[in-house]
């Protein structure tokens, strides 16, 4: 009785998780009031459950091999922590970049790329993983939080959304919620 007890506490964890990621995403996406065309991002188990195996392999760097069948590319944002970090302590450490990124020049003066790919408007599915890595931050562990993106963002010369008052230039079929272009 006890592992089955463990199970259900394992995943009404993961769908807390789920649901924290997708909403911090969506929650950072609403902050940029001048774009016109960002969509609102949808949960993805099959982008989850892409990221969860290269979460799991506890290796430095982006999967090379991240594809899936409805996408040919996939964008992919990863963040490492010696404790267990908070969706939204997550995002803001991705958000954070927007300071080294100049819209209107399109260009980044230091590291922005985990910025752009959360603001990166059709950019519509998110999965994630997070992991506990015992290799990491020279043997003393750590957690490695991976994010999957549908379909890619980081377009060299393309900037991430189009400039104007929010949802004004949303996709034939999409309404407008809180400023996010959905379907």
């Amino acid at each position: 009785m006890r592992w089955i007890l463990v199970i259900l506490l394992g995943l009404c964890h993961g769908t807390f998780a789920q649901r924290d990621l997708l909403q911090a995403h969506n929650d950072m996406r609403i902050r940029e009031k001048g774009a016109a065309d960002m969509k609102m991002m949808k949960w993805s188990k099959e982008l989850a459950n892409v990221a969860q195996k290269w979460a799991n392999t506890c290796r430095e760097g982006h999967n090379p091999r991240r594809k899936s069948r409805y996408f040919r590319n996939l964008g992919e944002n990863i963040y490492r922590s010696t404790n267990r970090a908070s969706a939204t302590d997550v995002l803001r450490s991705w958000y954070s970049e927007k300071s080294q990124y100049n819209f209107y020049s399109n260009h980044c003066s230091g590291v922005c790329g985990h910025y752009t790919q959360v603001v990166w408007a059709d950019s519509e599915y998110l999965g994630c993983g997070v992991a506990y890595c015992r290799n990491f931050f020279r043997g003393r562990g750590g957690y490695n939080y991976v994010c999957n993106y549908g379909p890619a963002g980081n377009w060299i010369g393309k900037k991430p959304f189009t400039p104007g008052r929010q949802c004004s230039r949303c996709p034939k079929g999409y309404g407008c919620y809180k400023g996010l272009c959905y379907k």
